[in-house]
């Protein structure tokens, strides 16, 4: 059984556990309007926007200076989870612990500055400080050099999924005595040249609203999380601290277009199915949904949810909290960990008129107390890919 003894958080809805968790309770979003990367542009006034973030208070000043935002924010949270974890790398255990790292477009911010000052200036003119950060692997090297491990140490960028992948990897590496420590983190940065992108395809709104009649697209956020991965039995003999641990994980596909969901539901269903089989479930204590407030996949989701399970299973859905990123999954695993540690199941923000006849019992309003055992975590992405995640709460 592979235990999480370590949680850092990097998020518009709160820097640290404690002010997340706050957030949840109080159902406070950390989407906002904001005048900065161009806003407004396209009509767009809101993102979900770290607020509040000093690097300086991780990392030392001039090493932080060289360092993407993106790269803050991941070694940030990985310093933030190693501390909770109560774990130090030394000569000893250094070639023990591994890296997994999840990220969707890294950090779009230097890439879109480095080469225009190439296409402007010419490479007499551009900074080459940014070029190593334009690369999708660096905030893993980041993490890396700065507390010196030495063991395995990868980056997925696999779009809605990375950070699940990530997670799924150094399950594999912690079941298979590869390793007995993974570091597993995920982040991306806001842009200009994101909300560019984003709004090419007419999927941003400046409201998110999970499961809701109203709904018409997400805002994009930024952020990063980190958890600790270890053996459980290997947690117990140091006396480590075990917030829950990760029963099952599960990844499906199903061809189809790179810009849409699997509309058949195969993958997303399946993807369940196999995750609470494998972790010897029924029927998980509450779900946290993946939903990101667009017109597809929210219905896609609610009507696998109804075809699973009964009424009595409550869904949260977490994205309006923080804005839609593509490394969020570790966000939201990481999330769904504290919720099940602290007994609550957070209302979904923005939630306000569900959808007609959906079936599943959507929590809303306020959060509620709920002392469950565990809890699945779902992802779906376009493209047709599916995760999902069984946690159990440490009895």
């Amino acid at each position: 059984m592979i235990a999480i003894t370590g949680i850092g958080i990097i998020c518009p809805a709160g820097i640290g556990r404690e002010n997340l968790i706050r957030s949840f309770m109080d159902t406070t979003t950390g989407v906002a309007e904001s005048t900065n990367l161009g806003l407004p542009y396209a009509g767009i006034t809101t993102v979900g926007e770290v607020q509040d973030f000093r690097a300086k208070d991780y990392i030392p000043v001039m090493k932080a200076r060289r360092m993407s935002r993106f790269s803050q924010f991941g070694l940030a949270s990985a310093i933030e989870a190693m501390n909770d974890a109560g774990v130090g790398i030394r000569d000893h255990n250094c070639y023990d612990v591994a890296i997994a790292f999840g990220t969707g477009l890294a950090s779009t911010g230097s890439t879109d500055k480095f080469y225009e000052g190439l296409l402007r200036e010419g490479p007499e003119g551009t900074n080459p400080i940014l070029f190593p950060e334009t690369v999708q692997n660096i905030a893993a090297a980041h993490i890396s050099m700065h507390f010196g491990t030495r063991g395995q140490n990868i980056t997925f960028s696999h779009a809605d999924i990375s950070s699940e992948l990530a997670v799924s990897y150094a399950c594999g590496l912690l079941h298979d005595g590869l390793t007995d420590m993974v570091i597993v983190s995920g982040a991306d940065e806001l842009s200009e040249v994101e909300l560019v992108g984003y709004s090419g395809f007419n999927v941003l709104s400046n409201k998110m609203t999970p499961f809701d009649r109203k709904r018409s697209g997400f805002v994009l956020g930024e952020g990063a999380a980190t958890i600790i991965l270890e053996r459980k039995e290997d947690a117990a003999r140091r006396g480590a601290g075990i917030y829950c641990t990760i029963a099952a994980a599960e990844i499906t596909s199903y061809p189809t277009l790179i810009s849409s969901y699997d509309k058949t539901r195969e993958s997303m269903k399946k993807a369940i199915q196999t995750a609470l089989k494998n972790s010897g479930l029924r029927t998980p204590g509450f779900i946290s949904a993946c939903a990101n407030s667009t017109p597809d996949l929210d219905h896609l989701e609610a009507a696998s949810i109804a075809d699973l399970f009964d009424h009595t299973v409550p869904v949260t859905a977490l994205r309006s909290y923080n804005g839609y990123f593509p490394a969020d999954g570790i966000l939201r695993i990481a999330s769904t960990a504290l919720c099940l540690k602290s007994a609550i199941v957070p209302a979904i923000a923005g939630l306000k008129n569900p959808l007609d006849g959906c079936g599943i019992d959507l929590v809303i309003g306020k959060a509620r107390t709920v002392h469950a055992d565990s809890a699945l975590i779902t992802t779906f992405s376009t493209g047709g890919t599916a995760a999902s995640m069984v946690l159990k709460k440490e009895t």
